[in-house]
Formats: C-alpha cells, sequence, structure tokens
C-alpha cells in the first residue's frame, strides 16, 4: 500500500479519472479491507498475541490512510481532474474526498502535517486502549445463594450454578446484568452490580480519556478547526458542531415534559413499597420499570423470554430480511477465529451479495458491547462486501433465552449489516457509506418490526412450539413505549456529554466536573457518589461517534419519519420495503443521504414523526 501511494504521489500521467480516481480507489479498498480486519481481529480474537499484533496492524494501515489525505501531490492531482461529462455519482466521490484532503490539513505546511500525522498515530493507540481497558474489566458480584435470587427467571438461575463454597458469580456483562438489574428482587444486590457495572475500566481510561481529547483538540486546531467536535462534524447530514448542538436542545427540550411524567410515575410506584422514598435511584429504575409495565400492561417479561429462544430468534430475522427486502441467508463453510462463529452467504435471487459471520456469544477478552464490524468493502462487478455483527447473547450451548432488549440490538445490528452488504456495491469505495449521522437510521427503522405480531409469531415460539400470543406483542409495544421519554433524555444526556467533551479546550475543565454538570442538567434519578461510568462509555474511543453521539437520536428522527411511510402502506408491502431497499440501502454514500430519504418518502425528513410517538404516552 504504501508503494501504491508512492506511485500515485509521483505519477507523471495527465490528471484524470482513469489515472488519478481508479488508482486512489484501489488504494482506499485495500487500506479499508486491511483497517477493517485488524480491527475486528483486534476486538474478537481469542489470543492475546494476535489481538495486540491486530492492534499494531491497525495503527499502521490508519497511519496509511492519514498518508495519503496528508500527501498535498496527490491532493493536486485529485483538484485537477476535469469532471465535465462525469456521472453525479463520480462529482459527488470527488467532492467528499477533496474535503476530506482539506479536513486533514493538506494545505499546511510540511511540519505542521507531519505533526498532524505524528499525533494521529498517538491517538489511535490511545483509542485503542480505551476500548481494551473496557473488554478487559469485567466485574463480578458473589450471591450466598441461590434464595438471593429470587424474582429471576428459572432459566437464568439454572445457567448460574453454585461454585463449591455455594456462591453464585454475576458479572457485569450483559446476559447477567441486563436480567439482574431488571427482575432480581433483592435491591441491596442490584446496587451492588450497578456499581461494579458503572465503574468499569475506572481509573485508567480517565487518564487515557483526558490525553485522547487533548490530542484530538490539537489535531483540530492544526487542521484550522476551532475544535475536534467542529472538525468531526462538518461532513455529516447536521453540518457543524452549532447545529448538532441546536439540535440537542430541540429534542432535549421536547422529551422532558414526558420523561418528568414518565420519572413521576417511577417515583409514585416506588413510594407504594417505600412511602418516605425521596427518589428513585439508578439500580431502581429498571425494576420498577418492569413492576410497572407488570402492572400497567399485564406484561411479564419473565413470561417473554421463553418465547425469544436465540436460535429461533436468528432464523426468524433471516427470514423477515428475505421476506421484505429479497435477501435469502445461507450457511456457508469458512475459516473462522473462534469455533463458536458462523459464516453465512446473503444471496438477491441469483446475485451474491456478500458474505457476514456471526460472534454472537460472550467470551473472556471479547468486545463486550454489540455491534457490526466490517470486514471487506465491495466495489462494483470486482469484490464483494463482507462484514461480521459481534454481540454478548446467550445460546453458546443449547438454549438461550433473551431478554427483549436484546431482540431489539439483534435487529439493529442485523440492519447494520444488511445495510452494508447492500450498499457495498459502488463503482468509488469510498461512495460506501453514508454521512455518519445517518447511518443508524435504517437499523433503528428495521426494530419496529419487533413489535409486528404477523413477523413475530412467524418465529417466536415456546419449547412446546406454541407461537406467541398477538395480545402479548400488542402488550410488548405498549409497555416498550411506556419510560420513552426517559429513554430519549437519557440518549441526549450522553449526546450532550460526547460534544461537551470535544466542543472546547481541553484545558478549560476536569472530566468528572464536565460529566458531573452535564449529567445535572439531564439527572431525574437519584444522584450516586462514586459512578464514573464515563469510563466505560466506548463510543468514546470510536472517532465517528466520539463527539457526535446524537448521531443516534439523529437517526432516530429520521427512522420514525421513514417508518411512517411503512405504517401508512403496510409493514410487510414488499414495495415498499423493495422501494425502500433500492432508494436508501443501495444507494449508500453515493449521493447525500437526504436527497435518499426524499426520494423514498416524496419529501423531505422532518421531526414529526419522533415528537409523535414522544407524544404517545401511557
Amino acid at each position: 500500500m504504501t508503494t501504491m501511494l508512492g506511485a500515485l504521489e509521483v505519477s507523471g500521467d495527465a490528471p484524470g479519472v482513469d489515472s488519478v480516481f481508479e488508482p486512489f480507489n484501489e488504494l482506499t479498498r485495500q487500506i479499508d479491507n486491511n483497517m477493517y480486519e485488524a480491527q475486528l481481529l483486534f476486538y474478537v480474537h481469542p489470543d492475546d498475541d494476535v489481538r495486540r499484533i491486530a492492534g499494531e496492524c491497525d495503527q499502521e494501515f490508519q497511519g496509511i490512510n492519514t498518508a495519503l489525505f496528508l500527501s498535498r501531490p496527490i491532493y493536486e492531482a485529485f483538484a485537477a481532474v476535469d469532471l465535465t461529462g462525469e456521472d453525479a455519482e463520480t462529482r459527488y466521490f470527488a467532492e467528499k474526498q477533496l474535503l476530506q484532503f482539506r479536513l486533514n490539513g493538506v494545505g499546511e505546511d510540511d511540519d505542521t502535517r507531519q505533526r498532524i500525522k505524528d499525533l494521529r498515530s498517538e491517538i489511535i493507540g490511545l483509542e485503542q486502549t480505551f476500548a481494551s481497558n473496557i473488554a478487559t474489566d469485567v466485574g463480578s458480584i458473589m450471591v450466598d445463594s441461590v434464595a438471593q435470587l429470587a424474582g429471576l427467571p428459572e432459566d437464568w438461575i439454572d445457567s448460574h450454578p453454585p461454585d463449591e463454597d455455594g456462591k453464585i458469580r454475576v458479572t457485569t456483562q450483559y446476559p447477567d446484568y441486563m436480567p439482574f438489574m431488571r427482575y432480581a428482587e433483592d435491591e441491596s444486590l442490584r446496587r451492588a452490580l450497578y456499581m461494579e457495572y458503572n465503574n468499569r475500566a475506572y481509573p485508567a481510561n480517565e487518564d487515557v480519556l483526558s490525553r485522547l481529547i487533548e490530542k484530538r483538540d490539537a489535531v483540530a486546531q492544526l487542521a484550522g478547526f476551532d475544535t475536534w467536535a467542529d472538525a468531526m462534524n462538518v461532513t455529516k447530514m447536521s453540518g457543524s458542531a452549532a447545529a448538532v448542538r441546536r439540535f440537542i436542545d430541540k429534542t432535549s427540550e421536547a422529551a422532558r415534559d414526558r420523561a418528568r411524567a414518565d420519572y413521576g410515575t417511577y417515583l409514585a410506584r416506588l413510594r407504594q413499597d417505600t412511602p418516605d422514598a425521596e427518589a428513585v435511584m439508578p439500580w431502581q429504575g429498571s425494576y420498577i420499570g418492569n413492576v410497572l409495565r407488570k402492572e400497567r400492561f399485564a406484561m411479564d417479561a419473565t413470561e417473554i423470554r421463553p418465547y425469544f429462544e436465540y436460535h429461533k430468534v436468528r432464523d426468524g430475522i433471516f427470514e423477515l430480511t428475505r421476506d421484505l427486502f429479497g435477501y435469502s441467508i445461507r450457511p456457508v463453510e469458512a475459516e473462522v477465529w473462534h469455533e463458536s462463529v458462523q459464516a453465512y452467504q446473503m444471496w438477491e435471487g441469483n446475485r451474491l451479495l456478500g458474505s457476514f459471520f456471526l460472534d454472537m456469544h460472550p467470551r473472556e477478552d471479547k468486545f463486550n458491547h454489540a455491534g457490526m464490524f466490517q470486514i471487506e468493502v465491495g466495489q462494483k462487478d470486482k469484490h464483494l462486501p463482507s462484514a461480521a455483527l459481534v454481540t454478548n447473547f446467550p445460546g453458546a450451548s443449547g438454549k438461550g433465552y433473551m431478554e427483549l432488549r436484546q431482540v431489539e440490538t439483534f435487529l439493529h445490528e442485523f440492519g447494520h449489516l444488511v445495510h452494508w452488504l447492500a450498499m457495498g456495491h459502488q463503482r468509488w469505495v469510498r461512495n460506501t457509506d453514508p454521512e455518519w449521522d445517518f447511518i443508524e437510521a435504517p437499523s433503528q427503522m428495521l426494530e419496529n418490526w419487533l413489535y409486528d405480531p404477523d413477523t413475530v409469531q412467524r418465529f417466536a415460539s415456546n419449547d412446546v412450539g406454541e407461537p406467541i400470543p398477538a395480545e402479548m406483542i400488542l402488550k410488548i409495544k405498549q409497555a416498550e413505549d411506556f419510560g420513552r421519554g426517559l429513554f430519549v433524555l437519557d440518549q441526549i444526556g450522553l449526546a450532550d456529554l460526547s460534544l461537551s467533551l470535544h466542543d472546547r479546550d481541553p484545558a478549560s475543565f476536569g472530566i468528572e466536573a464536565l460529566v458531573d454538570a452535564v449529567e445535572d442538567k439531564y439527572r431525574l434519578f437519584g444522584e450516586v457518589d462514586g459512578v464514573h461510568d464515563f469510563a466505560a462509555f466506548g463510543h468514546l474511543a470510536n472517532a465517528p461517534y466520539a463527539a457526535s453521539y446524537y448521531l443516534y437520536m439523529w437517526s432516530l428522527v429520521i427512522a420514525d419519519d421513514m417508518f411512517s411511510r411503512f405504517q401508512s402502506e403496510g409493514l410487510r408491502n414488499r414495495a415498499t420495503a423493495f422501494d425502500y431497499r433500492d432508494e436508501v440501502l443501495a444507494k449508500g454514500g453515493s449521493r447525500p443521504a437526504a436527497e435518499s430519504v426524499a426520494a423514498f418518502l416524496g419529501r423531505s425528513f422532518n421531526f414529526d414523526a419522533f415528537q409523535r410517538r414522544l407524544g404517545e404516552g401511557p
């Protein structure tokens, strides 16, 4: 790749699409593929040495990408290409790459560009350290007896047998943490596990984050920006850090009344059992929410779990992908990094679209969140895309019963995967991804099919084969919308934090003081001393999200609006789904995302559907 970069820098050919854009396209394809594979192995490979080497390789590949966009000869050749007569996709590709060159500081002097290159290398290393600290810090509590597990589902209890001393270990990994916080009746144990979970990677990541913010700010300053937030948001749909701040303020204002009403309901329910309670504490929230859903909607979450067995959910999502978009999923044999990983291909009729892997169950030192990892970027008529879905769901050995939120996460991440494989067929590989604040919209929209009886009854059945009752699905929908104001306010609080860490001079604040100030703006639940949850806020180590966590809510506004067409025309209306597939999924980043959404909706997107859903409180 360095040889290709060097050849492109000294090419004596007259600048043109064939002499500049095409070799640039191949170089970026190879950079991306190597970078993607290294990042995947860094997060999932079971061998320490492989993870370490993968991290080193990732730094090297990202360094080549940095060198490319700091190369003045390549920039000048790129800018000199005559685009007369070229199609809209090629012109859009050129516009985006030229902007990327300028954002990276290509116009600065030699010393400044070298300093930017060195800083970016340091940033990558710090991001890896931050993420690794989270992955390797798995906390736990010890429960003295099975009797203290009262309230938890039987299948969960059965999967946690006591050790030789009669104690049960409960970890901070998702398959333990989520059910425990929702069902465990013992409040003292919920509090203990909450404290473990919200202090992961602390204090190590406080120092890492501080250095990361300082170096990001230095890069932004050298490239001519006031802050890192300005530099990172100029290429998004929002266009600027100021626009992001306006969106955060608008969304928090829209959600605040609903959130306060939701919280008031939680507090009133707590006071039925604890009359002198002054506040709902964070470790009480999920538990009380479950109690309220049970009482208000006759929905007991423990009764839902038996219908959502992991393998049935997986196959049901595959079936939904086929029914909606005409994409069939076929298992294949392939070399994998762990014996539990499974390989598949995605087809559209007789056309192979790409391949993917499922790495779905927890293990030691593995990435402990959920995400879609690209492996190979596709190229029209030349190369097929591939990816991996990485989660931490139950079902590694035998049956695994999933929480509703886990099923939603599966749909969400699979939405990313389908999007990646569908859009991975552009002429220009850097036209694959749309703007990053649109990237969550397709996956968020797909979550809605979890609440469609016609869809869910096709795969959700208990151990004797009885499908989940339709009335239970409707109750699930009502129950999940309950507390939506709290959810939105919490997400906007995280968006504010990610922006605030990067939209000002790092010397003007201490991390813990800033975190406290931001949390005070959005806090409804009781304040807890000794919590450092920012240390495990993994998105802060992921460059596209670090100053831009708002993109989840921005994408949700668009997702709710796009879903409104399905609501009008039918959730399983294939004509609507194919239109969405062709105008949104397959277009990728070959045109602005706003144009793709407008092509599907027949108008520009707006805030109305999102606002309407916020107002539908029970």
